[in-house]
């Protein structure tokens, strides 16, 4: 069976599809693209029934794919010689963890939480562990849509600072032939998709698109939600007509940061960051829903917000110091940390990781579809540790996470 055919008939049509465009990227013949709809999907660029022909034994795109198999247990072997135990289940194998800040106080305003990926990924730039990195801002003529960058400048890097809560399509830019040496920042299906390429035998025809990785970023991701979700707060609830929108960031100003938008006008309209946790569930895939994890595990380094529970920090407006709770995990994980440091380019403390709203939100959803039993959803990188009851998503959100002493470690 064709590739192209399968990855239809095994992801695409059970809905399992990341939206990564890893599959693009590495289709030797450039049949594949990225849809530009709300939830973008691959689109096969010759005629569908022809696949057989066109793509003859190719079958790198349902290889590197990421939407049902995440490849994790193979991933781990490779990077640290051994599988995650059943306690490291949602956390994975990992050096150290910390609280990190950067220094520069532009970055940090700039910034949804700490910055660590904003100053990681200029770190690399300017100590040369990397020509670009690929990054996630805003379009151009539509500030509302996201859109991916693969930046070779601080200043691109610094202006698509800020996690957009949007499903992006960016590992095509992998294919760009300017630059050698890539980093990559995403979220966790993005690297298990990247990772899935490193996995590959080095004589296949992606084993080019494999040595340009020079470093992987991961954002904890409890669910991405599409451009309608976006679109639906700002027309929606706002009430601002699209074709008026002029600025937008998910959090802008003071930590937690609010959902803002700037129309042509000069008037500025906003939400609580809270107010998009709620709305945001009603435009979810099913892939991201039945996902099962919030880090991948398999990144060299990974990052969430510092706060284990922003979401009840932003409705009872609690003030906290802005900070991304960081986990190294490889030996360039820990290089990118170290080279940060002796440029005196972050504030750096150990953290002992406990728990994350997000995580948690992530753990009993995918219980709950693993006990269900009546779809295919994506394999889990390993046992789940035993539990007693499963929490629905309101009830993890009406409950918080952690203790008394997490929630208030970093009140100012």
């Amino acid at each position: 069976m064709t590739s192209f055919i399968t990855l239809k008939e095994e992801i695409l049509d059970h809905n399992l599809c990341t939206s990564c465009g890893l599959c693009a990227a590495v289709c030797p013949k450039g049949l594949l693209s990225m849809s530009s709809d709300s939830v973008p999907l691959p689109i096969f660029q010759d005629i569908e029934e022809l696949a057989i022909d066109s793509c003859g034994s190719c079958t790198l795109c349902t290889e590197v794919c990421p939407g049902y198999d995440t490849g994790v247990m193979e991933s781990e072997l490779r990077i640290f010689g051994r599988n995650r135990s059943e306690s490291e289940r949602w956390t994975g194998v990992y050096i150290s963890t910390h609280q990190l800040s950067a220094a520069d106080p532009d970055i940090l305003g700039r910034a949804a939480a700490g910055g660590a990926g904003t100053i990681l990924a200029i770190t690399a730039l300017e100590e040369k562990v990397a020509d670009a990195v690929i990054v996630v801002g805003r379009d151009e003529e539509k500030p509302w849509v996201p859109k991916a960058f693969i930046a070779d400048s601080v200043d691109k890097i610094i202006e698509c600072a800020q996690t957009s809560y949007c499903i992006t399509p960016n590992l095509h830019l992998l294919n760009d032939s300017r630059y050698e040496r890539i980093g990559i920042i995403g979220v966790p299906c993005q690297i298990q998709g990247i990772n899935k390429l490193l996995n590959l035998p080095e004589d296949t025809p992606a084993s080019f698109l494999a040595s340009k990785v020079a470093f992987t970023i991961e954002l904890g991701c409890a669910s991405n939600t599409s451009l309608a979700g976006t679109e639906h707060l700002i027309a929606g609830i706002l009430g601002v007509q699209l074709e008026d929108v002029l600025f937008m960031r998910y959090r802008e100003g003071e930590y937690p940061g609010q959902f803002v938008v700037r129309t042509r006008d000069g008037k500025e309209h906003s939400l609580p960051f809270y107010r998009l946790v709620e709305e945001f569930k009603k435009f979810k895939t099913f892939r991201c829903l039945s996902c099962p994890d919030w880090w991948s595990g398999i990144a060299d380094i990974s990052i969430s917000d510092g706060d284990p529970n922003i979401f009840d920090s932003s409705k009872t407006g609690v003030s906290v110091k802005a900070s991304s709770t960081v986990m190294v995990r490889t030996a360039m994980g820990a290089k990118l940390i170290e080279l940060a440091r002796r440029r005196n380019a972050i504030e750096l403390v150990d953290y002992t990781f406990d728990n994350n709203l997000g995580l948690e939100r992530k753990r009993q959803r995918y219980r709950s579809y693993a006990a269900q039993g009546d779809r295919k959803i994506p394999l889990a990188p390993g046992r789940d540790m035993k539990y007693s009851q499963i929490l629905s998503d309101d009830e993890v959100i009406r409950n918080g996470i952690g203790t008394e002493q997490n929630r208030t470690a970093n009140k100012i």
